[in-house]
């Protein structure tokens, strides 16, 4: 009986898949055997081919593959052409002989890294792969002196999978379970190496969200008059450039010469001045450069305030706004796409966002109705055509700067918007980095050594990264107390409240949101409220320097500290509590509660007066709130008609106030107070 092998690859809507495989030619295919195919049917690459195209098959349409040429440079010779032929065996071994889920194109293109590194080990030792992946000696060499942390986690991930498929698929058996169980225990010991992305310190992350706003707000002063250059720019491509450059262009594309203005001669005063201070040439070159800039600063502010990693805001379609209104407030939504594959399906997913965010997406689409207009296209709301038209779409489509890209069937392709490309914006948004930052960073993780980091070195500019938007905002936009800074709590004030509409567990609108999508950033928000709690709790209460009373805090000061003052708790256990559920800490007017379940005060309270009136075991006030709110209950008092019952209300409440802020006074000048209003 003839086995039949069907390609397991993760096929987009209207991609065609390549040949199934039945074994009648051999184990092994033919060079003819057709390994993809393109969008129309055609062959995009056979067996023989020393590489594979998989655009077809890659969810943005991007062009993509598998490289066999794992030696780079030099010529091929017939020992190159027998270890490419055996890298080409084993992924389609892993493509079309492997039980199991199909692999995604990356996940292919790492394992092919692996597999490189192999070949051009094998030629170096006068071997073959197969020679390597059975003898445990020389495959532990390869992985000694060839293998990086990542590559041997690869490679760990790799070798089950072809122990699995066995002599009878693959041609022969690989190295036992002892060399197996090896690799994976390097592999884990890297992963706990890997440290984790840092958020970023409170005044640093302000700074940034301000710089991101700067960045977008001197950008629309100029955005009227700098887009219709660029389309007029993009649409002739005579248009605005110098007038040597505009003869020789007409002799490349063969048209007759007759002169167009320069950029100069038409740019206004405001745009020259821009590229001025932006370090840009003054031309459509330049004016190509800040566009993507603007882009980016755009991608970034969206980013900060959803979650979204990269590639989820690149591959944010045009049409993503979605607005509601609920009790007379607006509410903003981005529609988007994750890059994940669900039965050949792109997985649509929403985030909820602010009035920043929004913004973002609206300077974002101005530029790209720029972009489209040299191409007379109209980004349509049709969901058959979200994909081609992204909201990022590449400036390299306006052909001023680089490489000159075309519409392919009506589809476009988003830039590369990336910090690493992009110095000058990245300067302009870094602050350099104080010994206060390191101090809040040792609060977060005391036990990583962030001094001793070179990039976290005092002076250095904070090297940012979009992950750290990721994490930094599902640290603190939540209500924990963790963010003292009254400005970062301003500009994260409405997000905070949007997500905890939107994610909290329990919400009517999660599943909706999140659903079963595991990656989604609602889930990353919930799981990092309880250390973002915990954290709160440990700098707010346990190594506050602020005078503090109540139930929960006196117990911390009888408890939890020795004769010299020292904290006796172990910080790692506490926040390990935190997630577990056994501990809790909310921020409230008066300071914070520890009630790990459901409040029985009278939620209509916002000072939580009944909370001292009653001696709540779990409040933690804080002296300096409590002025705080004692001022503000002073002056609503002095508003109030002394004869009217609101009065009486409202005075009782300030005396209570009064009374536990002069005891909480007298225990800090050591004076001995047992009333059960601050026990």
């Amino acid at each position: 009986m003839t086995t039949v092998y069907e390609p397991k690859l993760e096929l987009p809507v209207g991609a065609v898949s390549p040949d199934s495989y039945d074994g009648l030619h051999g184990l092994i295919p033919p060079d003819s055997f057709v390994v993809s195919r393109n969008r129309d049917g055609t062959a995009a690459s056979t067996y023989g081919d020393i590489f594979w195209n998989l655009s077809a098959y890659q969810s943005e349409g991007r062009a993509c593959g598998l490289h066999f040429n794992y030696w780079n440079n030099g010529e091929p010779t017939l020992i190159r052409d027998q270890l490419s032929r055996e890298c080409r065996w084993i992924m389609f071994a892993l493509m079309w002989k492997r039980e199991g889920a199909s692999l995604s194109i990356g996940t292919l293109t790492n394992y092919l890294s692996v597999v490189s590194a192999l070949a051009l080990f094998a030629e170096n030792n006068s071997c073959c792969l197969q020679d390597i992946l059975t003898d445990s000696k020389r495959l532990l060499v390869f992985a000694d002196t060839r293998c990086s942390g990542w590559m041997t986690q690869t490679l760990g991930s790799l070798l089950p999978l072809l122990a699995k498929m066995g002599e009878w698929q693959l041609g022969f058996d690989i190295v036992g379970d002892r060399m197996l169980q090896e690799l994976r225990t390097r592999g884990r010991k890297y992963r706990t190496t890997l440290k984790q992305h840092a958020p970023i310190p409170t005044r640093i992350y302000t700074t940034i969200i301000s710089n991101l706003s700067h960045e977008l707000a001197e950008w629309e002063k100029l955005a009227e008059d700098i887009l219709p250059l660029l389309t007029a720019s993009g649409k002739d491509p005579l248009w605005g450039r110098l007038k040597e450059t505009q003869q020789d262009m007409a002799k490349k594309i063969g048209c007759a010469w007759e002169l167009r203005p320069e950029f100069e001669e038409v740019a206004a005063p405001c745009i020259k001045e821009y590229l001025k201070k932006n370090d840009t040439l003054i031309s459509v070159r330049g004016a190509s450069v800040v566009t993507a800039e603007a882009q980016l600063a755009a991608k970034l502010t969206i980013q900060t305030f959803t979650g979204m990693r990269d590639d989820e805001a690149l591959s944010l379609p045009y049409h993503c706004l979605e607005t509601t209104v609920s009790n007379g407030k607006t509410h903003y939504i981005i529609l988007g796409r994750t890059t994940k594959l669900n039965n050949g399906r792109i997985k649509r997913t929403r985030w909820v966002t602010n009035r920043e965010g929004y913004q973002a997406v609206l300077i974002a689409k101005r530029i790209a109705d720029a972009i489209y207009a040299v191409f007379d296209v109209e980004a349509k709301k049709d969901v058959s055509k979200t994909n081609d038209h992204p909201l990022f779409v590449s400036t390299s489509y306006l052909g001023l700067a680089g490489k000159t890209l075309k519409p392919k069937d009506g589809h476009f392709f988003s830039g590369h918007l990336f910090l690493t490309l992009f110095d000058g914006l990245r300067k302009r948004l870094q602050p350099l980095i104080d010994d206060a930052d390191l101090r809040e960073l040792d609060g977060i993780d005391p036990h990583r050594a962030w001094s001793a980091e070179e990039k976290f070195k005092i002076g250095n500019p904070w090297v940012l990264t979009s992950h750290q938007l990721r994490r930094s905002l599902a640290l603190y936009a939540q209500r924990s107390g963790l963010v003292s800074l009254p400005s970062l709590r301003r500009q994260l004030q409405h997000i905070t409240d949007e997500m905890s509409r939107y994610y909290a567990r329990g919400s009517a609108y999660a599943l909706n949101f999140i659903g079963h999508d595991k990656d989604h950033f609602g889930l990353e928000w919930q799981e990092t409220q309880s250390e973002s709690a915990g954290l709160s709790y440990v700098l707010n209460v346990l190594l506050s320097n602020d005078v503090l009373f109540g139930g929960h805090a006196n117990w911390v000061k009888h408890r939890l500290h020795g004769e010299d003052g020292t904290v006796l708790v172990d910080r790692e256990s506490t926040i390990k509590r935190f997630k577990k559920g056994e501990m809790a800490y909310k921020e409230t007017s008066l300071g914070g509660c520890t009630n790990v379940g459901d409040c029985d005060q009278i939620v209509l309270k916002w000072m939580d007066v009944d909370c001292i009136r009653e001696g709540c075991r779990n409040m933690v006030g804080n002296l300096t709130k409590l002025e705080r709110v004692i001022t503000a209950q002073d002056r609503l008092v002095s508003s109030l008609d002394p004869e009217s019952l609101e009065y009486r209300s409202e005075k009782d409440d300030l005396d209570v106030l009064v009374s536990a802020r002069d005891k909480a006074l007298l225990q800090q000048n050591g004076v001995s107070n047992d009333s059960t209003t601050t026990s």
